[in-house]
């Protein structure tokens, strides 16, 4: 245990500049978006804080290539040799991902949520300015401000899910690089862009909707407003560890040092 806090810090410490330079201009973004409120409260700069709280579901990816790329470029000896297994060096990796997500959500949604209390007791309506009769920004503010667990777990999912992907293709790339040598990083890019093709085939089919298409979401949960379903979850799982314990495999056999 005490092996894989020292690996957490390590991983934290070497993405500790790319986190101060995001969260830096996430703060930036975030009060230049509170003083567009004050100036004119429509509605309109909650809408655009509500789309920063979703590009958090690329943050994963993002941070895990960033750090992978790192360790490649100079500190994979030292990486590779603690003693732990592949899915050991991974998962801690994957964990430090997640606290600097939670980090970051938690900033980007205080300004959210900052700048909905200013717009929300507003007399100007983003449906006037805009001219769309249907769309209640005093609604939307307070559903987002109500919902921020289903959005943060919806995002967490989401993230993950494209996180295992990036990690088994990072892995890959340097599975087959001493081999390959500079074709490894076109011959992997070639063969996810032929699975993700399969992948976009096979989710558009009779079997795949049987499998995934059953226990809707329910209630108020931003789940259930985008039409997921239960079994979505419980079959994008199983990939995910399948994910996760190829890049582990390919880690532990495959990556020369």
């Amino acid at each position: 245990m005490e092996t894989c806090f020292r690996l957490l810090g390590k991983d934290l410490k070497l993405m500790k500049g790319w986190m101060l330079g995001s969260l830096a201009v996430l703060v930036a973004v975030g009060l230049l978006s509170v003083w567009s409120a004050y100036q004119k409260p429509t509605g309109a700069v909650s809408v655009l804080m509500t789309v920063l709280l979703f590009t958090h579901i690329f943050y994963i990816p993002a941070y895990l290539w960033i750090s992978l790329s790192k360790e490649w470029k100079g500190t994979y000896v030292y990486w590779l040799q603690f003693p732990q297994s592949g899915w050991t060096l991974l998962a801690v990796k994957m964990g430090s991902a997640v606290i600097s997500l939670c980090i970051s959500y938690a900033i980007t949604y205080a300004f959210f949520f900052s700048i909905g209390q200013i717009e929300g007791n507003s007399t100007l309506l983003l449906a006037q300015s805009a001219s769309l009769d249907e769309f209640d920004p005093r609604a939307y503010i307070s559903y987002m401000k109500g919902a921020y667990l289903s959005v943060f777990s919806l995002i967490l999912f989401m993230s993950l899910s494209l996180g295992f992907w990036i990690l088994l293709f990072n892995i890959s790339i340097q599975a087959v690089k001493r081999k390959l040598q500079r074709f490894s990083g076109f011959t992997i890019f070639v063969l996810f862009t032929f699975l993700f093709w399969c992948w976009f085939s096979f989710s558009g089919t009779e079997m795949y909707s049987t499998l995934t298409k059953w226990g809707a979401f329910s209630g108020d949960s931003v789940w259930a407003y985008l039409e997921m379903y239960k079994g979505e979850v419980v079959f994008e799982l199983p990939l995910m560890a399948v994910f996760f314990f190829l890049a582990g495999w390919l880690l532990d056999r495959k990556v020369e040092v």
